[in-house]
């Protein structure tokens, strides 16, 4: 399916919880769909990477995506960067927790992206 993708979709979506490894898992299927879409003659970066995730705010860390926001938005912000997700799609009828996401995390995810990208 990867290689699918690689050769004709526009975008990919997985969802975090489902891959086998975590995050780690991305790198490798990154690569699949990259090896794929340059061996079809397009621009792999043209692919947008896209990931379902769902998390809990809490006041301290306790792995990915449990704790405040600020650890959330580096995390996702890391995976951004790392992996080339360009948007993160949480996964929750929570308003509280869709509230947050949306007004602390997601603006500080760009603000961390933008700026390691500036340099």
């Amino acid at each position: 399916m990867l290689r699918l993708v690689g050769r004709l979709a526009d975008g990919w979506l997985p969802t975090l919880s489902y891959l086998r490894d975590g995050p780690t898992s991305l790198t490798a299927m990154n690569t699949l769909i990259d090896e794929s879409a340059t061996a079809a003659g397009r621009d792999p970066g043209a692919i947008r990477r896209l990931l379902n995730l769902e998390g809990r705010f809490a006041q301290t860390g306790d792995g990915l995506l449990v704790g405040p926001p600020e650890q959330w938005a580096e995390e996702l912000a890391d995976l951004a960067l790392a992996e080339g997700i360009s948007g993160f799609i949480l996964m929750s009828d929570d308003r509280a927790t869709l509230e947050r996401y949306a007004h602390e995390v997601a603006p500080r995810t760009r603000e961390l992206v933008e700026a390691e990208r500036r340099g």
